[in-house]
Parts: C-alpha cells; structure tokens; sequence
C-alpha cells in the first residue's frame, strides 16, 4: 500500500481500527489481543452459568424460593468426590526424592463412567478435567484431600545410608486456578516430616486437609504432593469440593 510505510513483517504486525490501519510490535500486540479476548469469554461463561442457573430453578422448582431457604438445600449445591485410581503415571516406582518446592499434581482419579462404581460423585453442575475439580457457581466451598502415602526403604539411597530420611519433608496442598490469574494459587497445605521404618521394608502413613474457601464460577481445584513416588497405592485416596 503506496500510503504506509513500509514495515519488518518479523516484528511488525498491521491490523485496520476504526477504517484506520495501524502498525504495532507484534508480540504485545497479540499479547494484548489475547488477553481481551479471555476477559470477554470468562465473562461470558459466568452470565451464562447465572443465566442457566435461574432457568434450571424456573423450570424444575416449583415453589417460590428466597436465597437463604434456598442456600439451606444441599441437594442442590455442586459437590464432588474422586477416588483414587491405580494410574501409570503415579506407580511410585521412581525412587529419587523431589524436591519439596517442586509440586506435582495427582492424577490418579476416577471419573466419568468410571466413578459410578465407587463411592464418588459428582452432582448439579461440577466437572472434572485432567486432575482438576471445575467449580459451576461462585460462593463459599468445603474443600478436603486425603492421600495415603508409601515410602519404599528398599531405595538405593535408603540402603546406601544416602540421605538423612529423618528430616524428609512431605507437603501436600490443594491449588485453584483460573484464567484471570493464569497460575496455581495455593489455598491449603499440609507438611510434615516422617521417619522410615528400620525393621520393614516399607513405611506408611498419611495426610489430610480439610478447610472452606471462597471460590467463583470455573476455578479448577487440584491435589499436589512434593514427592509423587510416595503414590504407589493410590485405592485409599479421594479429594472433593462442595458448596456450603
């Protein structure tokens, strides 16, 4: 176009505003792009989820219903539960030791079909997507995760003497992400030490976390551990949200 000046087609992006073509950095300029872009859908999803909400209670609740009669219903709040599952991904089978700051999400879930077989559930608007619990509705929630945890003393580094195992930390801790922070917020934790059995060939024990949150529509909640290798009998464990 004889009337522009030329530009680099590397660095340089040209998109038409207002019948008026304009030259910008590429890189912020997506950047920027994008990130109006994610403001628009997430706002989106979240009238829609009102939207649909208020439509499911007109048409399948008879009655009138004020909010605080309503709220006093846990039938109809989401909630879930997951299972544990044996998973190749978390056999345990990797006897190296993570470092404690290096958190790594569990994904050894049932869910699905495969969750009616257990005593799992998920109800009135919850999902679950790739070790995540995805939360329908903004408001308060119960969030809760037990792991059992196995520690294999027949490790090189524990028959070597390598190591101080009695100072081992384990941390486990429930995040929740969004697209507004686009990272994991930590939200609860658990972290202990624990001493290797010297008479047996393994050492088992546990953690718990059970606590309430403030969470709004499509926040994902996850499990994490320090030390993904402790996951070798996944069967006792289960996390879950529900609302209050």
């Amino acid at each position: 176009m004889p009337d522009i000046k030329p530009v680099d087609g590397n660095t340089n992006i040209c998109l038409k505003s207002n019948g008026e073509v304009k030259c910008t950095e590429t890189a912020a300029t997506l950047k920027h792009l994008l990130e109006k872009e994610i403001a628009i859908v997430y706002e989106r999803t979240v009238s829609q989820d009102a939207s649909d909400t208020k439509t499911y209670f007109d048409e399948n609740v008879k009655i009138e219903l004020k909010n605080d009669y309503l709220a006093s219903i846990p039938e109809m709040k989401p909630a879930a539960k997951l299972v544990g599952q044996q998973s190749s991904k978390h056999t345990g089978t990797d006897t190296t030791r993570d470092n404690p700051d290096d958190m790594k999400t569990v994904l050894s879930w049932f869910s699905g079909r495969d969750l009616d077989y257990t005593t799992g559930f998920m109800r009135y608007g919850m999902r679950y997507q790739n070790g995540r619990l995805i939360v329908p509705l903004t408001g308060t929630y119960n969030i809760y995760s037990f792991l059992s945890l196995t520690e294999n003393n027949d490790s090189p580094e524990v028959r070597n003497g390598n190591g101080n195992a009695n100072n081992t930390l384990v941390k486990h801790a429930m995040y929740k992400y969004n697209v507004k922070l686009a990272h994991d917020v930590e939200l609860a934790s658990s972290v202990q030490t624990h001493r290797l059995s010297t008479n047996r060939n393994f050492n088992a024990f546990s953690s718990q976390i059970s606590t309430l949150v403030q969470l709004e529509a499509g926040d994902e909640i996850s499990v994490k551990i320090s030390n993904i290798a402790l996951m070798s009998y996944p069967g006792d464990n289960f996390f879950g949200v529900h609302m209050i």
